[in-house]
């Protein structure tokens, strides 16, 4: 009987990789094929529901969603002042090492 031989091909290696905060309000999934560049997409979950509005009329549901609007913005300022300032902690951290060397 003659040998057999197998011959692996190497497929492209597929990365995913998923970030949690602790209090799990932030996420960032990384992903990467082969030998491209990484794409990372970032998320708040404090910010995935959307201004809506309600009531028992058109009128309601119209002033409703302005004052949830003004809540979101509020929210929206308040969570893009915390990245702005992980960024800054992130920016210093990499200065640190880059000083290091």
């Amino acid at each position: 009987m003659p040998e057999s031989v197998i011959e692996w091909e190497v497929s492209e290696q597929n990365l995913t990789q998923e970030l949690t905060s602790k209090d799990r309000r932030w996420h960032i999934s990384k992903k990467q094929t082969g030998r491209k560049e990484p794409e990372f997409f970032m998320s708040n979950y404090d910010l995935l529901l959307t201004p809506h509005g309600s009531g028992s009329d058109y009128f309601q549901c119209f002033q409703t969603f302005i004052a949830d609007c003004d809540r979101f913005v509020e929210l929206a300022e308040k969570i893009k002042a915390e990245a702005e300032r992980h960024l800054v902690q992130l920016e210093q951290a990499a200065k640190a090492v880059t000083d290091e060397n």
